[in-house]
């Protein structure tokens, strides 16, 4: 994604800020998502949620403020990429290097940077509430789908008799 060449249009309306107008619509206002499929959906519509974002601060702003607001916008885009990498790579290979906590901690920092994000609609309560749920989505499906693993994999184990040798 290149935002310099991002056109300086207008602010965006509250329903374009929530891609209510988008094929992310449906994951971003629902419930969070119950499959990995579905979660990682989420994570790919964050980077819209940014990037809509940042078209949106980058009309309102003064020209000067054009490059911090540009690198917050990475920084929250590397968020997101580092969680989405993390989360894949730790639900979907069996000889994953990452481990439960370091979801966590992407998880945590993805956090942060959507109150980075959300800090200028402090005063719309409603888009405010929404940029800080978001990251909460992901915590809540990455528990979720933990959650069902690790159900699933008890339930896989062998019986032992007490046996040490069978």
């Amino acid at each position: 994604m290149n935002f310099d060449d991002e056109p300086r249009r207008s602010p965006k309306s509250i329903h374009s800020l929530m891609l209510k107008d988008s094929e992310y619509s449906m994951i971003l206002h629902s419930e969070y998502p119950r499959s990995e499929e579905q979660l990682i959906n989420l994570l790919d519509g964050l980077d819209f949620v940014v990037q809509r974002w940042l078209e949106s601060m980058l009309a309102v702003l003064h020209e000067d403020e054009h490059e911090d607001i540009t690198d917050l916008a990475s920084q929250v885009l590397m968020s997101v990429m580092t969680c989405r990498y993390v989360i894949i790579d730790f639900m979907g290979n069996e000889s994953s290097v990452t481990d439960f906590m370091d979801v966590l901690r992407a998880i945590k920092d993805l956090k942060q940077e959507f109150v980075c994000i959300a800090k200028p609609y402090h005063n719309i309560g409603h888009l405010f509430n929404w940029y800080l749920d978001l990251p909460l989505k992901v915590q809540f499906s990455f528990k979720h789908l933990h959650m069902m693993r690790m159900n699933h994999n008890r339930h896989q184990e062998p019986k032992h008799d007490g046996a040490i040798y069978k």
